[in-house]
């Protein structure tokens, strides 16, 4: 019997932390918004980045500017 209540509750467990995990989803960078929709991000603080080539950390940790802005080059070189 207590090997069953051991796997119950270790099966709802990891229902939960999966459920968890998918609802989350990814929320846009500004940056990343702005490249969606063609344009450059307005913020000052990626602005400044923007112009020495480097990446806003506090708007973008994992640097998910500089990928969407790679993305918007591709698309301009391939017209």
């Amino acid at each position: 019997m207590k090997t069953i209540k051991t796997l119950i509750i270790a099966v709802c467990a990891l229902a939960f932390l999966t459920s968890a995990s998918l609802a989350e989803g990814k929320k846009l960078t500004c940056c990343e918004k702005a490249a969606a929709e063609g344009k450059e991000c307005k913020n000052k603080c990626c602005l400044s980045a923007h112009k020495n080539g480097k990446s806003c950390e506090k708007c973008n940790p994992n640097k998910e500017d500089l990928k969407a802005m790679n993305k918007g080059d591709k698309k301009v070189e391939a017209k």
